[in-house]
């Protein structure tokens, strides 16, 4: 893994705290299960292109992208986010997948003019959250600002405080906090970014989860991940069959679950009025607060808001729809 959220923020000044809590302005957020993914060189549009669902050509300094990359069967690999800056593409990706998907791209390179590094030492990556309106940070969702030259700070869709994603250097990064005038010197753990990322409806794909999904089953293309006028990319085929015959059999909610036991990415779903034994869905994203679980939940259409799906292992708990 390429941590370099945690050293980013020590060498800030910031201690890491699980009682940190986000009711400070601006709260912090360590975001090392994230890595970063550089691509550059003159071909290194064409080879994202080829290979992502999102329209590369529409990214730019000022607009960041939500994507994914995809199997030929249509299946997700990972999501990432896709930021543009000069002449380089940076991709905001799970940490565990960096590895293997950065040895997949460089399959497709060949004799193309293609520059790919994971997590480059001169770039730090935070997240935070201010209730501020101030005229350096974004206001819409994946717009985007450069700060200092050599940084950019990328908003996110958030269900409670506004949240943006910092990504440059250690200097513009100590600029940034100067400006907001930020006192508290303690961040809260990945797990609090990952939280916001599952009341938002954002899913993340992790080594166990990976290839599990098309796109639409965990609302990719509700969420302007997915661009369908776009030339061909991998798995588009298929992608582009289900979105035009209206074949998507399963989408993706957020739900909870009251339960002190365990749940993981990947754990089935099932009914009790189910004719069958066979799965109804899947776990996408699971995060704990306390006895209750936030969960994203990819289910079958025809089974969205009933009374009876319970997680395999977990039978004696149904979930509830919010």
């Amino acid at each position: 893994m390429h941590d370099h959220s945690t050293p980013f923020l020590s060498a800030l000044g910031f201690n890491r705290s699980d009682s940190a809590t986000s009711s400070i302005t601006p709260a912090v957020y360590c975001l090392d299960h994230l890595a970063v993914l550089t691509l550059s060189g003159q071909d290194a549009s064409t080879l994202l292109q080829g290979q992502s669902t999102c329209n590369v050509s529409d990214a730019s300094e000022k607009l960041s992208l939500l994507g994914s990359f995809c199997s030929v069967k249509g299946r997700v690999i990972s999501t990432f986010l896709l930021l543009k800056q000069r002449d380089e593409f940076q991709l905001i990706l799970p940490a565990d997948l960096a590895e293997s998907i950065s040895k997949r791209l460089k399959m497709y390179v060949l004799r193309a003019d293609v520059k790919i590094q994971i997590s480059p030492e001169k770039i730090g990556l935070f997240g935070f959250a201010d209730n501020r309106v101030t005229p350096y940070l974004p206001a819409n969702d994946y717009q985007t600002m450069s700060f200092n030259d050599n940084a950019a700070i990328v908003k996110l869709p958030s269900t409670a405080a506004p949240r943006f994603i910092f990504i440059g250097s250690l200097d513009s990064a100590q600029a940034l906090f100067e400006k907001m005038g930020t006192t508290d010197r303690d961040f809260c753990p990945a797990l609090a970014w990952e939280f916001l990322d599952t009341l938002a409806g954002l899913p993340s794909m992790t080594s166990a989860t990976s290839e599990s999904w098309i796109p639409q089953s965990i609302n990719l293309d509700t969420l302007g991940a997915i661009s369908f006028k776009k030339g061909c990319y991998t798995g588009q085929e298929i992608i582009a069959r289900t979105h035009y015959k209206g074949k998507t059999k399963a989408s993706m909610h957020h739900v909870t679950l009251t339960s002190n036991a365990a749940i993981t990415p990947g754990l089935k779903l099932f009914s009790l009025d189910s004719d069958s034994n066979q799965s109804i869905g899947e776990v996408v994203n699971a995060l704990q607060t306390e006895s209750t679980w936030q969960l994203l939940v990819s289910v079958k259409n025809k089974q969205i808001n009933a009374e009876d799906i319970f997680i395999e292992g977990h039978e004696s708990d149904f979930i509830s729809w919010l």
